[in-house]
């Protein structure tokens, strides 16, 4: 049995099939709020609503388990966040696994994980990191970049409802994404591969600036315009939004990071080292969204 937290998620959802269609038995731990249980459930996966902030949850989650997926985020949850999900929940379920005798632990993480990152979110991710690395099993960290798919939807809502694409920052900045659909496939390989054991391997898919990002969302709508927050707007939010939006000022201090160019990395020693899981870029990730196509 595999124990994937935050299976109902946007990364969840992309692991478990894969996970099924490779001959594991699957269990999802998931609030249900944030993102409902599917009403159908295919053989092979066992639903279990269970909070992080519980450890008798966390213990009833692994029960049986051989391996967990810690697919869970609170970055974009605005009932919580990165402290409650992505560093205390990560640290209970981690402990609970080690005592419940899991043998590997695969921690979805994000590029620029450090006890000093520039933002609450990273630095979160990094103490999840060292909670998994000294525990006592097996473990692998994928260290991803924004979830594209993630990004694109957040261009799009606006655009169907204003006719805007917001652009955050001067949009000329890099940023390294990882489309879902290549963050699942390096998930199972790592679940399957003993040579990923005890490893932190950093998984790309393509390096975007905000303006490429709007162009081509513009370019498939047909329609709309570019309405952009500039960087002193950002700095001004990440820190006023706080009292009032927590997950505002959240995504304000990440398009200030973002500004930095730290964000972009090179994930191409982890894409030669798996040369046969094909790249998902932009050009796919858009043909396969609701964003419309221009009707001219």
């Amino acid at each position: 049995m595999i124990l994937v937290v935050g299976g109902t998620g946007r990364l969840g959802r992309a692991v478990v099939p894969l996970l099924v269609q490779a001959g594991h038995r699957v269990r999802v731990m998931a609030r249900g709020t944030s993102q409902p249980f599917a009403t159908a459930v295919s053989d092979g996966v066992e639903l279990f609503r269970g909070n992080l902030g519980s450890e008798p949850d966390c213990r009833r989650a692994v029960e049986g388990c051989t391996a967990v997926v810690f697919a869970a985020s609170g970055f974009g949850l605005k009932d919580s966040g990165p402290r409650e999900v992505d560093r205390d929940g990560a640290i209970r379920l981690v402990r609970a696994a080690a005592e419940a005798g899991v043998q590997h632990v695969v921690m979805m993480s994000m590029h620029g994980a450090a006890p000093d990152g520039p933002i609450d979110y990273l630095r979160c991710k990094a103490a999840a990191e060292e909670a998994v690395r000294s525990s006592g099993m097996d473990w692998t960290v994928i260290r991803m970049g924004a979830l594209l798919e993630q990004r694109l939807e957040n261009l799009t809502a606006p655009l169907a409802s204003k006719g805007k694409v917001p652009v955050f920052g001067s949009g000329s900045a890099p940023v390294t994404y990882t489309s879902v659909q290549d963050a699942a496939a390096v998930v199972l390989r790592a679940v399957r591969d003993p040579a990923l054991r005890n490893r932190v391997i950093e998984w790309g898919s393509q390096t975007l600036t905000g303006n490429q990002l709007a162009e081509a969302v513009l370019a498939k709508a047909g329609h709309g315009s570019v309405q952009r927050i500039p960087p002193a707007a950002l700095r001004l939010l990440s820190v006023a939004a706080r009292p009032f939006s927590p997950f505002l000022a959240r995504v304000a201090g990440a398009g200030v990071w973002e500004e930095s160019g730290a964000v972009a990395f090179d994930f191409a020693p982890g894409r030669a080292e798996f040369p046969d899981i094909p790249i998902t870029g932009l050009r796919q990730v858009l043909e396969a969204s609701g964003v419309p196509g221009s009707s001219a």
